[in-house]
């Protein structure tokens, strides 16, 4: 894998996030078909790059439009560089295009945590709509600004020089591996796979094949769930439920307050995060992808508006 063109893709993204307007947040859509075009590489190596930029914690990505295969809506996400200063100012600009266009749709004047409030209940309604997909800018680069403000010794240069190359070493022992011949562009599938499978995925694995997980599964019909939490941990708890796909399980105990303290929250991102980029190599986690984003959604408003009450 070539530095260069990692490079060449994040300087893109970033000269897009520099710009004010509707076009400073990259559509994955549109932005990869225009990366192939520019740069005469493959669909598949640009997004493989995206992954790696994304892993290495040199960009986030996250969606914009929700998939809705009944209505032949495909997944956009859109793409910031972590940058805390360029996601402060998207995300002000996006917040102030949020309270403007509710106002034009609903006719009322609300502060933006009133309008991202009763939005939420309905942000299903709203997806693909330029409402929507500027609703779910706003609320994400908000997300953002925060988990970069909490945890930005996972956002300083050196840490993401040093991820940026276990992934570039990665992904070219993989190659090796696979004896694919030169350039990531001619990889097999099974290489993409383990290319991108992260330590976390592995842990969830490991989680659901070991003696601890027999013991769990033996005890949580017995016990009450917070006595299984203290047993087990918030950790083993989420990788075990989320290696068996029990997204609707996870989402109703977030409803219910079983699930509240903003580091199980944000505990479970992150593991969230890692099954959606397996996504595209798990046939068991796409059958299950609406459960997915309806899990992530959940989450995302226990987040908000969590965070909303902590400051009054």
């Amino acid at each position: 894998m070539s530095r260069k063109l990692l490079e060449e893709v994040y300087e893109e993204i970033k000269k897009n996030n520099l710009e004010e307007g509707e076009k400073s947040l990259p559509h994955s859509d549109e932005f990869i078909k225009y990366l192939t075009a520019s740069m005469g590489v493959s669909e598949d190596l640009v997004k493989r790059i995206i992954k790696i930029l994304v892993n290495s914690h040199m960009i986030f990505s996250f969606e914009v439009v929700h998939q809705d295969e009944i209505r032949n809506i495909p997944q956009v996400e859109g793409y910031v560089v972590t940058d805390i200063t360029i996601i402060r100012n998207l995300k002000n600009y996006y917040q102030r295009q949020l309270v403007m266009l509710y106002a034009k749709q609903f006719k009322k004047d609300l502060m933006v945590h009133q309008v991202v409030k009763e939005i939420f209940p309905i942000i299903r309604t709203l997806n693909n709509t330029g409402l929507g997909k500027v609703a779910n800018k706003s609320i994400m680069l908000e997300e953002h600004e925060k988990l970069m403000d909490k945890d930005f010794q996972l956002y300083t240069s050196d840490y993401k020089e040093k991820q940026l190359e276990i992934e570039l070493n990665k992904a070219n022992f993989d190659l090796d591996e696979k004896k694919s011949g030169p350039g990531i562009g001619k990889e097999s599938s099974g290489a993409a796979e383990t290319a991108v499978e992260e330590p976390a995925q592995k842990a969830m694995g490991r989680a659901v094949d070991s003696k601890r997980y027999r013991d769990f599964v033996s005890k949580k019909n017995k016990y009450p769930l917070q006595r299984i939490i203290n047993i087990y941990g918030m950790d083993f708890f989420l990788k075990v439920n989320l290696r068996n796909f029990q997204f609707s399980y996870l989402k109703q105990l977030i409803e219910d307050n079983q699930i509240q303290k903003r580091s199980d929250l944000l505990l479970l991102k992150d593991l969230l995060r890692t099954v959606k980029m397996n996504a595209d190599y798990d046939e068991q986690v796409q059958k299950h992808i609406e459960d997915v984003y309806a899990l992530e959604r959940t989450l995302h408003h226990k987040m908000y508006f969590s965070d909303r009450r902590r400051k009054k």
